[in-house]
């Protein structure tokens, strides 16, 4: 290899990869991404579960996008089918995310969407409510005074 047609020469032949930066959303841009309202979100990151997030306030769409299709894969509802309903309102999520600034326009809410969330939060929350339950029962024994223990006792 010449020294003019190395990798540093910036002939035709050389491309320079340059790391593609993914894009993040913050938690009102992704709620739109969702078709859900940022509340929901909240509280699904709350819960422990729904789409990845990297930071407080910040989601990747890969991850997002990723979050998507294990709902409608779960709602047993084709790839095309789901590209198809996403397609559909696309344009109105596009619009509101880049007006994202006025906290007084709707968001667009897709209802398929709310209704998968709202299994994730149900499923969560009963998990989380049992786990309380139980701490909850088990400080309630150790606290209490119970007859039984006075009589074993005394």
């Amino acid at each position: 290899m010449s020294p003019s047609t190395g990798p540093t020469s910036g002939g035709p032949n050389n491309l320079f990869h340059l790391p593609v930066r993914s894009q993040r959303l913050n938690l009102r841009g992704a709620a739109i991404h969702l078709g859900i309202s940022p509340a929901r979100l909240r509280l699904l990151r709350l819960l422990g579960t729904g789409p990845a997030h990297t930071t407080q306030d910040s989601y990747k769409i890969e991850d997002l996008d990723r979050y998507i299709a294990r709902l409608y894969e779960q709602a047993d509802i084709s790839m095309a089918e789901m590209a198809r309903r996403r397609s559909l309102s696309a344009g109105a999520r596009h619009s509101a995310i880049t007006i994202a600034a006025s906290q007084k326009q709707s968001l667009p809410i897709d209802p398929f969407m709310v209704m998968a969330t709202r299994g994730d939060i149900i499923e969560h929350a009963v998990y989380f409510l049992l786990k309380a339950m139980a701490l909850f029962g088990l400080i309630m024994l150790c606290v209490s005074v119970s007859p039984l223990l006075k009589t074993h006792l005394d």
